[in-house]
């Protein structure tokens, strides 16, 4: 361990329990991890079958009794509890943006996130994963959105409670598997591919940076086969502003499935703890499929997860980290200086800092509540101005003419007015048809396409156009 490494782990150290709960399609996996100043441990895993979501209340019912003979079996106190959600319970989507949205970001995917997500935006939790292509001003922004049904974590979360235990955070099973990696790894800088079973299909994983760039949940549960999956992940860290020239290292939740192809030069998930973390032999000899998130999960728990993918709102997570957060360095530090100076000094400073410590957590939601209505005026402000400047343009007109004037199979993706002419960028079924279509229009004139249509995934046209305002 070099001292970089070692430093943070030294940040790090605290005395937590902590609780990794994993619920899959028809089972849920459980793991009780502590954390002794510098050193974590997995106490108890184990996985108990659940009923299948077509039957909600027993599956609520069967979760808070899993739980519950979990904790009261070995007499556990569940301490930080994260809750883990499979991939078929979420929606992934990714959005581009103008790098100038970063200071608004949130407030922008709350005005994007119903375009996006099938759902209205209040029956949702969601968050996301952002990646800058640099550029300043001119950057773009590659923000990929997590979200799930507000219905189902609300299940889960009052199943949990029933049992005695209240989450912390709500978490994926990808970030949960990239949280036991960076754990037993060091870090999770370079690009880094995982494969996990997910009910009875696969889920590929991305990170890169220590964040998770994208998912992919592949129907049918048989791997692809090592050519085709450097295609699928090269071309998502491309989308991502972070190409890669050389083959990105594919790690396995499970081998189950894997075929010769994909063995060469792949590595497995389990054998990473060895040597890494403490658990009992059975975790490494009989491992259940839904473990390593569990574990992920519960490490994330402890203060060991470097995946920031919180699923809870704000005004649901806690303010400070659970814990005595006592390093041993300092710890040594404050007895040394207690010795030669006096304690007097120290306890009151520490009396005082925690005093200070409180004031901060108790105030920290109307510092939130000030910050969020701050940023939502700043956002409302540059609408208007962008509304009201210069009227003689009639700003509003121009955008209702181009409501009437697009058929209906037709969105815009950029919309631009400078020096009396209007460009806008999107895709549309017949992208041919929409030059006849504007000049049709008795407010624009000199309508053109600025470059070549191109297809789309889905089959529809992308079209860059360019029009004059008639005076």
């Amino acid at each position: 361990m070099d001292l970089t490494t070692f430093a943070q782990r030294v940040r790090r150290a605290d005395f937590l329990d902590g609780l990794g709960i994993y619920v899959e399609a028809e089972q849920v996996s459980i793991a009780h991890v502590t954390k002794r100043l510098l050193r974590v441990a997995l106490r108890r895993e184990r996985t108990y079958p659940l009923a299948p979501t077509s039957r909600r209340p027993e599956r609520v019912q069967t979760l808070t009794q899993a739980l519950g003979a979990f904790i009261h079996e070995r007499n556990i106190s569940p301490g930080v509890v994260h809750l883990c959600l499979a991939r078929q319970e979420l929606l992934l989507n990714r959005l581009v943006l103008p790098a100038a949205t970063r200071e608004n970001l949130r407030q922008v995917l709350e005005y994007e996130i119903e375009r996006v997500i099938p759902l209205p935006r209040g029956e949702v939790f969601w968050d996301y994963q952002v990646r800058e292509s640099g550029g300043g001003e001119a950057g773009r922004l590659a923000v990929l959105i997590v979200s799930v049904p507000r219905r189902v974590v609300t299940e889960y979360v009052d199943a949990l409670e029933a049992a005695g235990a209240r989450p912390k955070a709500v978490v994926i099973a990808a970030s949960a598997l990239g949280d036991y990696t960076a754990f037993c790894r060091g870090n999770l800088e370079a690009p880094l591919g995982v494969v996990m079973r997910s009910g009875a299909d696969l889920e590929v994983a991305l990170f890169a940076e220590r964040q998770l760039v994208a998912s992919h949940a592949l129907r049918g549960g048989s791997v692809p086969p090592a050519v085709e999956l450097q295609q699928m992940v090269r071309r998502d860290l491309a989308e991502v502003f972070h190409p890669s020239q050389v083959a990105v290292e594919i790690l396995y939740a499970t081998a189950q499935g894997r075929g010769a192809e994909e063995a060469d030069g792949a590595g497995e998930l389990l054998a990473l703890a060895n040597g890494r973390l403490d658990a009992p032999p059975e975790f490494f000899s009989h491992p259940e499929p839904g473990v390593l998130p569990a574990v992920g999960a519960a490490l994330g728990a402890v203060r060991e997860g470097v995946v920031e993918l919180n699923l809870l709102p704000e005004e649901h997570r806690p303010g400070l980290q659970e814990g005595l957060f006592v390093p041993l360095v300092l710890l040594v530090a404050a007895i040394v200086l207690a010795l030669v100076y006096g304690g007097a000094v120290i306890v009151r400073d520490e009396m005082t800092r925690r005093s200070l410590a409180r004031e901060v957590e108790s105030l920290e939601p109307q510092v939130v509540a000030v910050k969020k209505q701050e940023a939502e005026g700043r956002a409302l402000q540059a609408k208007l101005d962008t509304l009201t400047a210069d009227q003689s343009r009639r700003m509003i007109l121009f955008v209702n003419e181009l409501t009437d004037r697009l058929p209906t199979d037709a969105y815009l993706q950029t919309f631009r007015y400078r020096n009396g002419r209007i460009e806008i960028e999107g895709f549309a079924n017949r992208a041919s048809e929409l030059i006849q279509a504007l000049e049709n229009s008795s407010m624009f004139r000199n309508v053109q396409f600025t470059s070549p249509t191109t297809q789309g995934q889905a089959g529809e046209e992308r079209f860059s156009i360019v029009m004059e305002i008639e005076e």
